[in-house]
């Protein structure tokens, strides 16, 4: 295996355009030509890449970094070695992604696990499904009736799209994804083993002879608003009788748990693992650990 990474950049990306990308600064007379073939995490970043640092936890490996450039701020920058160019920044870690972006740009057409485009004949979709041109399917996929999908949207193999549910434009579903009772919006990415839209464990405690658990019918929906991405294995309930809401641009992480009718404002990060339960409401921007989740509410 000659590269370590997944993606390539075609051509090396000069210094100069990194800052342009990403607004940060350089000191004046620095040589900005110097070519960016890849980036790394500061203990791993060599001649030729650059890194970041946003805390101080990590200065004892600033002095021997051999990246070309590293995006830090005003107050750290002093703490370099000569041999690793500051770009100033009032956030490092964004910057940082910015710069990983253009460096191994992708095209923004969605591009298939196994590198086919369109549909492949292995998939199953309903006579009865309105797909958009442009929309690619993976082999083992199977499309309910009445479903719905935008253009660029991809499909991943052995995905199971069910009845009514309408996704968006430009949105990645990886393998092995199940929707249902779903509503969709665009660039929305869901990572392999995500479960949207299925019965929460509603039940109550049934009287009779002998005394049981009853389910409770579900009659809500998932609504996921444009930017969403979801974790692998994360599970998003539907609702008991209205909808679980997931405003645009959140982040929720791997094997998390959305119970039904939560609602979660636009921007938010729920970490792996994490579980809100049935009803809780979220504001925008909140950015949540483990120690934020509180007692069940009703």
């Amino acid at each position: 295996m000659s590269e370590p990474v997944f993606s390539s950049s075609a051509v090396p990306v000069s210094l100069a355009e990194l800052i342009a990308h990403t607004s940060a600064m350089a000191v004046a007379g620095a040589d900005l030509s110097i070519p960016i073939y890849g980036a790394a995490w500061l203990d791993k970043a060599g001649p030729g890449e650059i890194t970041f640092l946003d805390t101080s936890e990590s200065l004892g490996l600033l002095k021997q970094s051999t990246a070309s450039a590293c995006f830090i701020t005003a107050g750290l920058a002093q703490h370099l070695s000569n041999s690793t160019l500051a770009l100033v920044a009032e956030n490092p870690a964004k910057s940082f992604a910015f710069a990983v972006e253009k460096i191994f740009s992708t095209p923004g057409v969605q591009k298939s696990l196994l590198g086919t485009d369109g549909i492949n004949p292995a998939a199953f979709i309903h006579p009865e499904a309105r797909l958009e041109q442009g929309v690619i399917v993976d082999p083992g996929a199977i499309i309910g009736p009445c479903a719905e999908i935008g253009t660029e949207t991809l499909i991943g193999a052995n995905s199971v799209i069910g009845r009514d549910v309408h996704i968006g434009r430009g949105c990645r579903i990886a393998p092995q994804v199940t929707i249902s009772h779903a509503l969709i919006g665009d660039r929305v990415i869901l990572h392999p083993g995500a479960r949207i839209g299925q019965s929460g464990l509603d039940f109550f405690a049934a009287t009779g002879n002998p005394p049981g658990l009853a389910k409770l019918p579900t009659t809500g929906r998932v609504i996921l608003q444009d930017g969403v991405e979801i974790g692998a294995n994360a599970t998003i309930d539907r609702g008991l009788a209205g909808d679980t809401v997931i405003g645009e641009g959140t982040r929720i992480g791997n094997l998390a748990h959305i119970a039904g009718n939560a609602t979660i404002g636009r921007y938010c990060v729920i970490p792996a693992q994490a579980g809100l339960s049935c009803g809780r409401r979220l504001d925008d921007f909140a950015c949540l650990d483990h120690d934020d989740f509180g007692p069940p509410m009703a």
